[in-house]
């Protein structure tokens, strides 16, 4: 091969990688649902817990499911940096409380796979009760670079929250689960 069809090749092959780049970055990495600060939330982890959810009744389908989660998933992930900074901490007396005040929490702790989303779940939510860990959270969420998979919407850090999607509500309150 000349020097000629050599570089010729080496352009097309050049081009085509540009175009998958751009290709990939219009529809998203299908392994990760979100990106909070450049953190992945897996997509595995939505489609167990969103089953987890639906099955518990807490969600009326899996894709409203997986909305959902998603968007709670980005205020556990905003939230844990704020606990941390702030030194918040939850006793389990104070989960397992929450816990018995919600059948739906309850059924979905059940499910071993949806666990930890529920520790992070209540955290979070008993976080976002105190004025201080309201406005920590809002405060540090505004600085908050937050990614979406366009499979779920787009995100509107105005709203703020996701749009045009399956989750409803707004992040800067913790995304309901239905009380069974």
């Amino acid at each position: 091969m000349n020097g000629r069809n050599m570089r010729s090749v080496k352009l097309a092959a050049l081009a085509a990688t540009g175009v998958l780049a751009l290709a990939g970055c219009a529809t998203g990495n299908p392994q990760a649902a979100a990106y909070v600060d450049g953190h992945a939330i897996p997509q595995a982890e939505v489609d167990s817990v969103a089953h987890a959810v639906t099955t518990a009744g807490a969600a009326e389908s899996g894709t409203i499911a997986q909305g959902l989660v998603v968007q709670i998933l980005i205020q556990n992930e905003i939230a844990k940096t704020v606990a941390s900074d702030t030194k918040f901490t939850v006793t389990d007396a104070q989960r397992e409380q929450l816990l018995t005040s919600s059948p739906a929490l309850t059924a979905i702790a059940k499910d071993p796979a949806a666990a930890g989303f529920v520790n992070d779940y209540t955290e979070t939510y008993l976080l976002l009760q105190t004025d201080a860990g309201k406005q920590a959270f809002n405060d540090r969420f505004v600085k908050t670079d937050i990614v979406v998979n366009p499979r779920f919407g787009t995100w509107d850090p105005k709203q703020p929250g996701l749009v045009d999607g399956t989750a409803g509500g707004s992040i800067s309150e913790l995304a309901p689960l239905k009380q069974g």
